[in-house]
């Protein structure tokens, strides 16, 4: 369904487009057939297609066209921000993503996340509907102490702030310890948001 209404947005497909029959559209997605009937009744309801009796599916029409004039005015840049967004969001897997510092999902532990979970709901015990200290897991910054350590950093786990990703690690940095007018080297390519 996701994928017909971005051909239909993207204009890929115009309207009076006749689209694969329900058949073909499952062969060709590698779903069944009743999921693309579903999704075609779906998009039909939305008015997003149109369904012709003994003839199939077709992309809903008219819609009016798209001139320049709705573009807006040339921006000066040498990048778009709104395409590096776009760019950055996409879910093609084949799409390389450089600025938006997603791990490929192979990379990572879902069968040791899905154990540790399972462990979790089992325990006699409300860790998980407690609120945690605003620092980070105590015990995970006793071993980044005793790592730092042993590379001659003197920081002890009270000094120590675990973050949930990168980025809001930068985004704190940038918040406390940085005033306007302050220089600051930026990675080409980062994550697109950093540069807002």
């Amino acid at each position: 369904m996701t994928e017909i209404q971005s051909r239909i947005a993207s204009r890929t497909d115009l309207p009076g487009t006749r689209l694969p029959s329900v058949r073909a559209q499952a062969r060709a997605m590698r779903v069944s057939v009743s999921t693309v009937v579903e999704a075609y009744e779906r998009l039909t309801a939305e008015g997003v297609i149109v369904s012709r009796p003994g003839s199939g599916f077709y992309v809903a029409g008219p819609v009016a066209p798209l001139t320049l004039t709705q573009i807006g005015p040339k921006l000066d840049r040498e990048v778009d921000p709104l395409w590096v967004s776009r760019q950055s969001l996409e879910t093609d897997a084949t799409v390389l993503k450089p600025g938006c510092g997603w791990l490929p999902a192979d990379w990572l532990y879902e069968t040791g996340m899905r154990r540790a979970l399972r462990a979790l709901a089992r325990a006699d015990t409300l860790e998980l509907a407690e609120y945690a200290t605003p620092l980070g897991h105590p015990a995970l910054r006793q071993l980044l102490s005793r790592r730092l350590a042993s590379a001659s950093i003197k920081a002890i786990p009270e000094q120590i702030m675990l973050t949930e990703s990168g980025t809001q690690a930068i985004d704190l940095i940038c918040r406390f310890l940085l005033d306007p007018g302050d220089t600051v080297l930026v990675d080409d390519p980062c994550y697109f948001n950093f540069h807002a």
